[in-house]
């Protein structure tokens, strides 16, 4: 009689847990490359406007502000995109961003201190726009060069230039006064009031016709 060897039975190992997979298009991972973006942005626009006040304390903002900025594009372009940029992509991907950046930041700090800075933002704001178009061209993934010549970038041009021509005829009337300074100015202490001068001394009564010794009676 021949046994029957059944073979061995192998026990599966006990099934784990497995963490859930990073959702790049939920909504905390999109709100936090979207803060990086306008955070960024709002910082450099700050910083480029109020730089002649406190050039060191505003070049410290506008560098904090490029690598926020800079670390949204790393976000959005290269965790949350489905595809990767190659390396050469990557790196002018990083630098027009960085362009991108103070155009808009340019625009945006233009418009919003001109009462304070009129004259220095009649030049910042078209110079923004400009800069802003020609670098979102040059990072988008379909931009193309053509499109610097196009009639949309013709009409981002007469833009510009109306908005220089206004806000500079506009700085004209508004002229220098009114703007305010963060505490820049250096207030010259105001000089004491002076001392009341001294009061001259009483004059002396004038004194007595002296007698001479001859006598007028008759």
């Amino acid at each position: 009689m021949t046994t029957v060897i059944e073979p061995e039975r192998r026990q599966n190992p006990p099934t784990r847990h497995r963490r859930p997979a990073f959702d790049k298009k939920s909504l905390p991972a999109r709100y936090t490359g979207q803060m990086l973006y306008f955070m960024g942005a709002a910082l450099i626009a700050g910083a480029v406007v109020h730089y002649p006040i406190d050039p060191s304390l505003y070049a410290i903002i506008c560098g904090v502000g490029a690598v926020v900025f800079l670390l949204g594009t790393i976000v959005n372009e290269f965790v949350l995109a489905d595809e990767r940029p190659a390396v050469g992509q990557a790196f002018s991907l990083v630098a027009f961003s960085l362009l991108l950046s103070f155009g808009v930041g340019m625009v945006g700090g233009g418009i919003q201190h001109f009462e304070q800075f009129p004259e220095r933002s009649a030049w910042m704001t078209p110079i923004g726009l400009l800069m802003s178009y020609v670098a979102f061209v040059a990072k988008d993934s379909k931009g193309r060069w053509r499109h610097l010549v196009s009639p949309f970038a013709a009409v981002v041009v007469v833009i510009s230039a109306l908005t220089w021509l206004g806000m500079i005829t506009l700085a004209g009337a508004i002229g220098s006064g009114g703007g305010h300074d963060h505490g820049s100015t250096t207030g010259t202490p105001a000089k004491p009031d002076q001392a009341p001068a001294e009061s001259a001394p009483p004059s002396k009564a004038p004194a007595e016709p002296a007698q001479d010794g001859h006598s007028h009676s008759h």
